[in-house]
This record gives structure tokens, C-alpha cells and sequence, in this order.
């Protein structure tokens, strides 16, 4: 059922969201940097410093709101660890583009998600790259078992 899981490449979701190159073991520290609520990133600059505020600001707000990631995790928990029929089409399709790697899983996973959601899908992109990097760390039985224990 969940066989595409294993045509994920922790390197390529790094790049997909790469605050996971510095907090790859725990989802919400990755995603505190992608959601407006949340941290500003890390940054060094010089010269106007005035300017410089100004752009991470920018940044921060050009991000989507903390609801979004708490509905993704939503949806990717019931797309992998549940057998909802709302995602049989999604299930199906995974399987097809296995083979065609990190980039493509990542975007059917977000398409799908993204029209459950109402939104486009780069703007969860990046979520769904946290939560699938976890999963692959952890094991999908690890994920849905600890994901069940804290609901």
C-alpha cells in the first residue's frame, strides 16, 4: 500500500525544505521556518541594516499560516497511516510515479493535498517534504504509532 515510500531520497527533501538540513529529527523544529507564525531564518548580512529588517520581514510574511502545516500533518497522517477512501485515487498514483523519484512524489503527494485544502500545491510543498523526510527516518509504523499515541 505504501510501497512509493521507499522511492524518497532523504538528500532530495533536504533540498526541498532545507531547514531539514539542520533540524532533520524533529518535524515541527523543520517547519517552524516555513510557516509565518514561526521563526525568522537564520541570516547574515551587512550594510543597511534598516533594509535588511525590512526583507526578513518580507519573507516571513510572504509565508503561509501555522494552519496550513496542521493540516497537512492532518492529511499525510490519513494518507499513510490510515485506509481512507478519500485517498485510494492518491494511493494509486503514488504507486505509478514511484519510479520517477523525489520530485514527483513530493508534487502528487502536495497536488492532492493542496485540492483537499483549497490552496496550491507549492505552497505545502515544502510541508510535505518535512513530514515525508520524518517518515522515512523513522519508519511509516514509527510515524503512525507515535502520531496515534499524541492524538
Amino acid at each position: 500500500m505504501n510501497n512509493w515510500i521507499a522511492g524518497l531520497s532523504e538528500t532530495e527533501l533536504k533540498y526541498m525544505a532545507p531547514a531539514l538540513f539542520v533540524y532533520e529529527d524533529d518535524p515541527e523544529d523543520a517547519a517552524i521556518f516555513m510557516y509565518k507564525e514561526g521563526l525568522s531564518k537564520p541570516m547574515a548580512a551587512t550594510g543597511d541594516k534598516d533594509a535588511f529588517i525590512a526583507r526578513a520581514k518580507q519573507e516571513k510574511e510572504s509565508r503561509p499560516p501555522k494552519s496550513y502545516w496542521e493540516q497537512v500533518k492532518h492529511e499525510i497522517f490519513t494518507l499513510i497511516c490510515t485506509s481512507d477512501s478519500k485517498y485510494d485515487q492518491l494511493r494509486k498514483s503514488l504507486e505509478e510515479v514511484s519510479e520517477q523519484g523525489t520530485k514527483v512524489i513530493v508534487a502528487t503527494v502536495a497536488a492532492s493535498v493542496a485540492s483537499i485544502m483549497g490552496v496550491e500545491a507549492g505552497i505545502i510543498s515544502g510541508f510535505c517534504a518535512v513530514l515525508l523526510h520524518f517518515i522515512i527516518k523513522v519508519s511509516k509504523e514509527s510515524y503512525c504509532t507515535l502520531k496515534q499515541q499524541n492524538t
